[in-house]
């Protein structure tokens, strides 16, 4: 379970008012969540440490690896026994494995779920909630109400996804993409920062899209300027984006904007060509490429992420070679590295039943330890650069008697002070480094952009 609200006291609360959350997923599920712990909270729950402790339980799924869901399914299991001794337990199962498109859900032996909502609704999932005190007839939830959020926040500012990746099951999952107006967006992003919150994450399956659905076709870089204006916002980010709609118009408001944060996020999936055309990114390593050279030129001191899929189906290891190059030519800051798993309805799902097309799970697994080892290598050069530099630290909390921050470009960094550091801008001379993480001494206060 992931926890990121304040805690109000559990001593004066009974269990018929309390409920338990447990997120499994991406960003996206994470914010659904945080949402859904606020509106809970606003409608007199109290949240409780362990499931047996709540009379209403919601589990938060994901499908986009088969793992994600066996988890979901264990868990579940574990509740079995407690709804047969505590019948009055409500569960529910929500998200991606509830979505449009998975009828299969329903054919498995789950009498444990009283009730299934798709991803993101989270004003249905309240209303199911026994002793709310919110009505189904009321006009939809205030979101982020929490009265003390967390330092740094994501507000999702579209649903769904457009894109048709082979191996992607999301819009089948969370339907066609729908994003919201930038008014409310931008209001929504003012309430939460008036209550606390100085880091905002703008969050989208495709985030980079946002806008080409609404009135006159507004762009990401449009709202960025609105959002960037708000008051007493220190810090700003993004994700996930898709190379086809990183445009040069965003890059250079990313550069121009003193409180966008350093860091982009551009997947890329595969470093070969004939396997993009596969997956259908709907681009080459040479366009990706190009793209690079643009965010570095625009912002030299730019932190890059980007996600990979080893083994997909049809991947070769001259494919898997050309990936490798990629990764040791550009030298990403951090990379996510995932085996490609099997998702019904997808077009590469359909490819991994031929086996002249279906990459062993050794072989994959293989992959994946290779790549890692690689980027481990690479981060670790790659953070040694700050070895005796000063970094501004945002601090979001605790962690084993240190404080842990983040840099403008997402570096993780730990220093210790006994002084309160959480919400507030540290300035840190960095004497350690390793590929995940720095650590250093407090130097004062930083100052906000």
């Amino acid at each position: 379970m992931r926890d990121t609200l304040p805690r109000p006291s559990r001593d004066i609360t009974p269990r018929d008012r309390r409920y338990y959350v447990w997120t499994v997923g991406c960003q996206m599920n994470v914010s659904d969540s945080d949402r859904l712990e606020s509106a809970l909270q606003g409608v007199g729950y109290a949240p409780a440490d362990r499931p047996e402790d709540a009379s209403f339980i919601v589990l938060n799924s994901c499908s986009v690896r088969a793992s994600a869901e066996e988890r979901i399914i264990g868990k579940l299991g574990d509740l079995q026994s407690l709804k047969r001794h505590k019948p009055d337990t409500q569960i529910v199962l929500w998200g991606c494995m509830v979505g449009p498109n998975n009828r299969s859900i329903f054919e498995r032996q789950l009498p444990m779920v009283d009730h299934f909502v798709s991803p993101s609704a989270v004003d249905e999932v309240v209303a199911l909630a026994p002793h709310s005190l919110y009505q189904v007839d009321e006009p939809a939830l205030p979101v982020a109400s929490w009265a003390h959020p967390p330092v740094s926040v994501h507000v999702p500012i579209q649903y769904g996804c457009n894109m048709s990746c082979a191996f992607c099951v999301i819009p089948l999952r969370r339907g066609k993409e729908r994003s919201r107006p930038l008014e409310e967006i931008v209001d929504e992003v003012a309430r939460i920062v008036e209550r606390g919150a100085k880091e905002i994450t703008l969050l989208g399956q495709i985030v980079d899209s946002w806008g080409h659905d609404r009135p006159n076709r507004p762009d990401l870089a449009e709202l960025l300027r609105g959002v960037h204006a708000v008051p007493g916002l220190v810090r700003l980010r993004f994700l996930t984006s898709h190379p086809a709609w990183m445009t040069d118009k965003l890059i250079a408001t990313v550069a121009e904007l003193p409180r966008a944060q350093r860091e982009i996020n551009l997947p890329v999936q595969s470093g070969h060509d004939e396997i993009l055309k596969v997956m259908r990114r709907g681009y080459t390593v040479a366009r990706y490429r190009d793209l690079i050279g643009k965010i570095r030129a625009a912002m030299p001191d730019i932190s890059l992420t980007t996600d990979i899929i080893v083994g997909h189906p049809g991947e070769t290891r001259e494919h898997f070679d050309g990936t490798r190059a990629l990764l040791e030519e550009i030298r990403f800051d951090k990379v996510h590295i995932a085996a490609y798993s099997a998702r019904p309805g997808t077009r590469a799902g359909a490819m991994e039943e031929d086996p002249a097309l279906a990459v062993s799970e050794a072989e994959k697994q293989a992959r994946r330890v290779e790549l890692d080892a690689l980027q481990e290598q690479i981060a670790t050069e790659r953070n040694t650069a700050f070895l005796g530099q000063t970094v501004e630290v945002l601090v979001e909390g605790e962690h084993k008697g240190k404080w842990r921050g983040r840099t403008p470009g997402n570096k993780l960094v730990f220093f210790a002070d006994e002084q309160d550091w959480i919400g507030r801008l540290a300035r840190i001379r960095v004497n350690h480094t390793g590929p995940w993480s720095l650590q250093g001494e407090l130097l004062g206060e930083g100052v906000p952009a």
